[in-house]
């Protein structure tokens, strides 16, 4: 059976509070509290209270199980925009900026992790999706091998007969410019 704490209006921005949620989702309440104990952040200390207090909600709930046997977990931590206190700080030239000071909801639900759900087990098995190479495919590997051999042989040939020098008809004439000149008109 799952247990619900809510912490409302508490005086940070979400995107802070977000962070530490992040931290210590899905993870199993010991942890969790660990985690938040020792974390210099600001809204660690709310986090952990809030989080105690999931736990002895859970215990209340279920008066006949032990905390330490249930394996509690994290299961959900939601952290929701509050109310937004809109403030004014003196700018140059007699402006005015906005300041914003946010606030948030944040509700943590715990539950034990043998709460009538199968855990997901991952499976590290190989599954072999080419077919095993017999002779006859070993046979055409070597010969595709073989063929590049020849072709560069052959190009080798070729290249040594177009190093001799050609003749060139009477009437045409190369004539290189380079790119570099440019004439004007």
């Amino acid at each position: 059976m799952e247990a619900v704490a809510k912490l409302n209006n508490y005086p940070t921005s979400p995107r802070k509070m977000r962070l530490l949620a992040d931290l210590i989702r899905g993870l199993e309440v010991e942890k969790a509290l660990g985690i938040l104990q020792f974390n210099p952040k600001h809204p660690a200390v709310p986090m952990y209270k809030l989080l105690k207090s999931a736990i002895n909600n859970w215990e209340q709930k279920n008066s006949d199980e032990k905390v330490e046997d249930a394996g509690l977990v994290v299961k959900t931590i939601m952290v929701d925009c509050g109310r937004v206190i809109k403030r004014m700080r003196p700018a140059p030239q007699g402006r005015g900026y906005r300041v914003r000071k946010r606030s948030n909801h944040v509700t943590i639900i715990v539950d034990s992790k043998h709460n009538g759900r199968v855990p997901s087990v991952k499976k590290n098995v190989a599954v072999a999706t080419e077919p095993v190479a017999t002779e006859v495919q070993e046979a055409e590997v070597v010969d595709t091998k073989k063929a590049p051999a020849k072709k560069v042989a052959a190009k080798k040939s070729t290249t040594s007969k177009s190093t001799t020098k050609k003749e060139k008809p009477a009437g045409e004439t190369t004539e290189k410019k380079s790119p570099a000149k440019k004439t004007k008109k």
